[in-house]
């Protein structure tokens, strides 16, 4: 018997997700990724791990301009869509190589630039919030947009609105000719008057739940400290930049990332050595060797780390992983302990974030995970980047154009 099953867009562009994921190493079994998003949203708020270049804050409020003029206006994310393949196909003709969905193209990408970069133009304050202060959603604007302007409005003596809508963004920069002339080229490098207007966004980016507190991303912009060469978040060009705090938050951070390493080494020896030892199907060595190689290197900074801290910096890591991290630093300290000794806290940590898709668990579905598990093909461990990369980029774009 035969039968269709039919899948929401959704669904396929939620699959599309995690193919890629895997594709590029993105893994987060044991949950190392909570310190990560929250030192990155300390230092870098609005900011994204997909965010690739600068002016894609204003290509997306010029998209959503340009649809809010067009007479008919239903079914938004549609035309939003159509707008957003034309500027990939635009950006990749221009040779710009950083352009997301390029590698989807011509199909839609399961994460477009206005999805992509909503959070940013929020936080950056691009999107103006509601009268309530909060920031309103892509499916809000959506449909405000296919409503158009209220024809309810209370009217002066001469047939005009009393009280106008809000727009949508703040006033920005007129987009450049290249915006509606497509014979003319479209890439991403910022004018003049485009970079100022984004220094002045990025400016007033404070620290979250400090109001007042420029974040460590508007101290960069305000002291334009250089993006060029290889400039590392833990380099004394980015501590300068920092106040009191943030420079402490850098080392705890920088600590932070070298034990994220050591445990994801850990991890990936663990369920080598279950397939091996436990399973009994002959598995090569390579992450138990990569895990000397990344206990060498980042040792001494983990044992540095102060777990405890975290929860000032922090706040949103879970007590769960605290309490792995100060196990896995317990083991450190251990002169030559065997690796199964962490394994109970490992596997009780996968377990909770995975459940039956946990590799480490002794059941039948964890031992079917680990049958499919290939060591070549699972990412060597390394530290935290917490955006940076993403970033510096980003502060380049800026720089290159004032």
């Amino acid at each position: 018997m035969f039968g269709w099953a039919l899948l929401s867009r959704d669904a396929l562009r939620r699959a599309e997700t995690q193919l890629r994921d895997d594709v590029e190493g993105v893994r987060d079994e044991i949950g190392f990724l909570a310190l990560h998003q929250a030192f990155a949203d300390r230092f870098f708020p609005g900011t994204s791990v997909l965010h690739t270049r600068l002016r894609y804050a204003l290509f997306v409020p010029w998209i959503y301009a340009r649809i809010s003029r067009l007479p008919a206006r239903q079914r938004i994310a549609q035309l939003v869509e159509k707008q957003e393949l034309e500027l990939t196909r635009r950006l990749k003709q221009a040779g710009e190589s950083n352009v997301i969905g390029i590698r989807s193209y011509p199909n839609p990408t399961a994460q477009p630039p206005s999805m992509t970069y909503w959070s940013a133009l929020g936080t950056w304050r691009i999107l103006r919030p509601a009268a309530d202060g909060t920031l309103p959603s892509r499916q809000t604007v959506h449909r405000r947009i296919a409503r158009g302007p209220s024809r309810t409005q209370l009217q002066d003596d001469d047939h005009q609105p009393l009280v106008e809508d809000e727009p949508i963004f703040v006033s920005l920069p007129d987009p450049p000719p290249a915006w509606t002339d497509t014979t003319l080229r479209l890439d991403c490098r910022l004018t003049k008057g485009e970079a100022q207007f984004l220094r002045n966004c990025l400016l007033a980016v404070d620290r979250p739940g400090e109001p007042g507190t420029p974040s460590l991303l508007s101290r960069l912009v305000e002291r334009n400290v250089p993006m060029g060469g290889q400039v590392r978040l833990w380099s004394d060009k980015v501590r300068s930049a920092a106040d009191a705090l943030d420079r402490d938050a850098l080392v705890l951070a920088g600590n932070s990332a070298s034990l994220a390493a050591i445990g994801r080494a850990i991890y990936a020896a663990l369920v080598e050595e279950m397939r091996d030892q436990h399973d009994r199907v002959p598995t090569e060595h390579v992450h138990r060797d990569n895990l000397r190689a990344v206990i060498s290197e980042h040792k001494a900074r983990a044992l540095a780390l102060n777990v405890d801290q975290i929860r000032v910096s922090a706040t949103s890591v879970p007590a769960g992983l605290l309490e792995l991290l100060k196990s896995t630093q317990q083991w450190l300290h251990g002169s030559s302990r065997p690796l199964a000794d962490l394994y109970a806290p490992y596997e009780a940590a996968e377990s909770r974030r995975k459940g039956r898709r946990a590799r480490l668990s002794r059941t039948l579905f964890g031992q079917e995970r680990r049958l499919e598990w290939v060591a070549q093909k699972h990412p060597r461990a390394g530290p935290l980047h917490y955006r940076w990369n993403n970033v510096r980029r980003l502060l380049l774009d800026l720089q290159e154009s004032l």
